[in-house]
């Protein structure tokens, strides 16, 4: 059971990101839904943190969205499982070295070794228990760390964008898991696929957080029209306000005209002078008893439109371009019966045209990674030709092209030295970034707000090569993905996307590698 009050979170600058949420999770499965920025990680490590204004009935486990961040400490798979302390007892004994605990820790977990690899087996992992966690793909890791997880059955499970880095295989492994565990799970996702499994979702925005049962799509349709209906509420009362406004302005043109026709009759004398300052007084008693009543009716229409302003959701915004100078050679790659160093070891050939887009499938730890580092001459084909005819740019899903300790304006600044200042800001701003984030180090945005910094920074760089972009969808909501895929769609030149989503974006030729263990 998870309960949380009145919860309120204020940034370092001073800056409310949310504030007086309040929710409930009885069981099951809950997703927190909404755009990049909004707040949904802070909001799980709040829970997490278990502040005065959250209650949980028991355990509580999170997962982050960065690898980094959960295997800081775990060095080997079997630590990842939460086994690794039986495991080494075990070690300790088999070799005759035990320690005077050793037999007592393993009372009950003499059979670690085969508990270990079943749970691995399960999830369809062909791993070494002691195989450095660093050595796997981000989805093995990911897929590891989530078994270790599950298998503690804590009484509140916190999961921060589970699937990224996962293939459609191991997300439907997660989805079953997640139908499976006792554990209440709140999870954050812009996976179409995971959020289509569930029914019960909190959408997270600037009015607060908001309950909703039904299926995804019907969600989406559902705020959609919500946000349709604000825009035009807002539309009209812009219109009434500025409707009044101009009928104002009209009836105090016309009483300006009645004022100076009776000056100038008072001029002429032809009326009487007591019977034009009565008329006057008149005038003037009409004239204030107007103006008070207009007042009061564009007081009405101001706060009309200032509610229905406050309570518009803000949308996700990336707007990009992404140029490409479709010169010179026709061939930009060719890679001839290449065999790579890591993961699937059959033989593959690849012809790559300038303005042809490569999509690489494969399940995680199939070699896509090592397959786009090949490329670049980052790692040594086994065996076979490469001949690369042009420059690369590189995005990968890691985001290494950004400097963790720098702001997205001084980046922008110092790489794309074309722009100034004001352009700089427009730009952060047509991504959909915070004003007040511009100057803060990337370290300290949403995952969500680093990739679009980073699209943005790849789109103000010279590229006339190929683009290469790896898992580039992670971590963007359903709306930015959207947004990326139509710019990806009109963009000219020669692209290599990995991707687990089946119909993201068109691919002119699809290599699919296969998952196969190192000899």
């Amino acid at each position: 059971m998870l309960v949380v009050s009145d919860l309120s979170y204020i940034l370092p600058n001073g800056d409310t990101l949310f504030s007086h949420l309040s929710f409930s999770c009885p069981g099951g499965t809950t997703a927190i839904i909404g755009r990049n920025g909004v707040g949904k990680s802070t909001l799980l490590e709040c829970i997490a943190q278990q502040q005065r204004d959250t209650t949980i009935t028991g355990t509580c486990c999170l997962f982050r969205q960065s690898i980094n961040d959960n295997y800081s400490d775990i060095p080997r798979v079997i630590d990842a499982l939460h086994l690794g302390e039986y495991y080494d007892a075990l070690r300790r004994v088999e070799h005759g070295k035990p320690l005077d605990t050793d037999i007592d820790l393993l009372e009950q977990h003499w059979d670690v070794v085969e508990q270990a690899q079943e749970s691995l087996m399960k999830a369809n992992l062909a791993l070494e228990l002691d195989q450095p966690i660093l050595s796997l793909s981000g989805g093995q890791r990911t897929k590891v760390q989530l078994i270790g997880l599950l298998q503690q059955q804590p009484d509140v499970l916190l999961l921060d964008e589970p699937s990224n880095h996962l293939d459609k295989q191991s997300t439907q492994w997660l989805i079953q898991q997640l139908k499976e565990t006792p554990s209440t799970v709140l999870l954050v996702s812009h996976d179409a696929m995971l959020l289509n499994s569930l029914d019960r979702f909190l959408v997270l925005n600037e009015t607060g957080i908001h309950p909703y049962h039904m299926d995804f799509n019907s969600l989406r349709a559902q705020l959609k029209k919500q946000h349709h209906d604000s825009i035009k509420a807002i539309g009209q009362a812009k219109a009434k306000l500025k409707k009044e406004q101009r009928e104002q302005q009209i009836r105090e043109q016309k009483s300006q005209q009645r004022l100076r026709q009776g000056e100038a009759e008072r001029t002429s004398g032809s009326q009487s002078k007591l019977l034009l300052d009565r008329r006057k007084n008149k005038a003037q008693e009409q004239r204030g008893a107007q103006a008070r009543m207009a007042e009061q009716r564009s007081l009405i229409l101001k706060k009309e439109l200032q509610q229905q302003q406050c309570q518009q959701i803000k949308t996700s915004t990336l707007n990009l371009h992404l140029s490409s100078q479709n010169k010179g050679q026709r061939r930009v790659l060719d890679l001839i019966d290449a065999v790579l160093p890591f993961g699937d070891k059959t033989p593959l050939s690849i012809f790559l045209d300038r303005g042809e887009r490569l999509r690489i499938d494969g399940p995680n730890g199939s070699g896509k990674s090592t397959l786009i580092q090949c490329i670049q001459g980052l790692k040594t084909l086994e065996s076979g030709e490469l001949n690369r005819h042009v420059d690369t740019l590189y995005l990968d899903q890691h985001l290494s092209l950004l400097d963790q300790f720098t702001s997205p304006f001084a980046l922008l600044k110092s790489q794309a030295t074309h722009l100034d200042d004001s352009t700089i800001r427009t730009f952060l701003g047509s991504i959909g970034l915070r004003s007040d984030h511009v100057f803060l180090p990337c370290s300290a945005l949403s995952g969500g707000e680093r990739m679009k910094v980073a699209l943005l920074l790849i789109s103000q760089l010279p590229s006339e090569g190929i683009l290469i972009l790896d898992e580039t969808d992670n971590h963007l909501d359903i709306d930015s993905q959207d947004q990326l895929a139509a710019t990806l769609d009109n963009y000219q030149g020669a692209l290599i996307f990995v991707t687990h989503q089946d119909k993201w974006i068109r691919a002119d030729k699809i290599v699919a590698l296969k998952n196969k263990k190192t000899e």
